[in-house]
């Protein structure tokens, strides 16, 4: 039985497919970097998606408040006419008169 020592030859081996384990080790690395990236795309595509949904949130909410401008514009610019063009003025407290239905 010769005396072989296992670890030995196994060092020997490696040294001797140098390029091969280079290779080997660059295929390892290259597939942890394409998952690495892969996490971060499907991260910042979520991140994209939440701010979409943020700005179609804000949308409505603008355009609700555009239409409620619009609303109260309204009101006061019939109340401008009322003053300026036909000289007509809030009655005060003596001048209110309460209709009542029979």
């Amino acid at each position: 039985m010769t005396n072989i020592k296992l670890h030995w030859l196994i060092v020997n081996d490696w040294h001797q497919q140098k390029k091969l384990v280079l290779l080997l080790l660059a295929c390892i690395i290259s597939a942890l970097v394409v998952v690495h990236f892969a996490h971060l795309n499907r991260q910042l595509t979520i991140a994209q998606d939440d701010l979409y949904q943020q700005r179609d949130q804000l949308d409505i909410e603008w355009r609700n408040l555009v239409l409620e401008q619009r609303a109260l514009s309204e009101h006061s610019r019939v109340e401008d006419i009322a003053r300026n063009r036909l000289n007509m003025h809030r009655p005060a407290g003596a001048q209110d008169i309460a209709v009542t239905v029979p």
